[in-house]
């Protein structure tokens, strides 16, 4: 068990690059300091300093690309956010804030938003209207679905849902067809419906403590697919099909109610990690499964 968690921890430790500053610009960490350079600021870091409000000098900014308010007092999105036209990365982590205004949809030139540990209840719709948007963080949160205009962000490539109250997933979530990365964990999901799996460039699937008792079949659809965690949820079966995802080299599925696995687990020739400790697994598909799967670390 200890080895699996060591995999487990290696595998998936995140670094959120929504936080990283471009180190080719100079990079101010006081908006006195950025005023008085007396050239053109594209970047700042107001972390940890205690701000209860956005400084309303930070409009006179008007060419930043960067801002990381990180881990501030902050209980709403103040308005004068909303003139920095030309951002590109806004990092608001760690706040207090309720809502983000629909007139989000004026700082279309987003590439990464991180909201993620606030208390936000909801994500305006026109959060679909940040159409370069290509990273969006709203994990812990209070979020009890996601928005169906989500499927109008087409550029995303990470989508990072965890540690809210969803229940249900939109339609519209099939057309991000270039999405890598969707984090759904600790969430309340008892199913997923069918036609939320058209995703030809997943890499990374995690739906770890939620309810779930099965899989849609077309999740053989995420053809792209390397890494699927779904610990923690009440699975008793696989789909057959699941063995069709020839990319997936780790796969969790750690404290379910499986009692066996697709009969052509075989044809998974690229799995080095299968996850099963806490399944109640009989000794002969113990024995099956490390027959079928030779190159494989299995932990039981």
């Amino acid at each position: 068990m200890k080895n699996y968690l060591v995999v487990l921890f290696f595998f998936f430790v995140g670094v959120n690059n929504a936080q990283e500053a471009n180190s080719l610009e100079p990079l101010y960490f006081s908006i006195d300091e950025a005023l008085s350079s007396g050239g053109n600021v594209t970047q700042l870091n107001l972390r940890d300093q205690f701000l209860f409000v956005t400084p309303n000098k930070i409009s006179e900014l008007s060419h930043l690309k960067f801002l990381n308010l990180m881990q501030n007092n902050l209980e709403k999105f103040d308005q004068n956010l909303l003139q920095l036209s030309k951002l590109e990365v806004l990092v608001l982590r760690q706040n207090a804030i309720k809502y983000i205004p629909k007139e989000i949809e004026q700082l279309n030139k987003l590439k990464k938003l991180d909201v993620a540990v606030n208390k936000l209840t909801k994500l305006p719709t026109e959060i679909g209207e940040l159409h370069k948007l290509e990273y969006l963080y709203s994990s812990l949160n209070s979020l009890v679905a996601v928005p169906e205009s989500i499927g109008d962000c087409k550029q995303l490539l990470a989508l990072e849902l965890d540690n809210n109250q969803i229940s249900y997933l939109p339609e519209s979530l099939s057309k991000l067809k270039k999405l890598k990365v969707l984090q759904l964990s600790n969430n309340q999901l008892y199913e997923i419906e069918k036609d939320r799996f058209n995703l030809p460039n997943l890499k990374e699937l995690k739906l770890d403590y939620n309810s779930l008792k099965y899989l849609p079949e077309d999740i053989s659809q995420l053809k792209s697919l390397e890494a699927l965690l779904l610990n923690y949820n009440v699975l008793e079966k696989l789909p057959d099909n699941l063995v069709q995802l020839q990319k997936l080299n780790f796969l969790s599925l750690a404290n379910n109610n499986l009692a066996k696995l697709p009969k052509n687990i075989s044809q998974l020739t690229n799995l080095k990690t299968l996850i099963l400790t806490g399944n109640p697994i009989s000794e002969a598909e113990k024995l099956r499964l490390q027959q079928e799967l030779p190159q494989c670390k299995i932990y039981f």
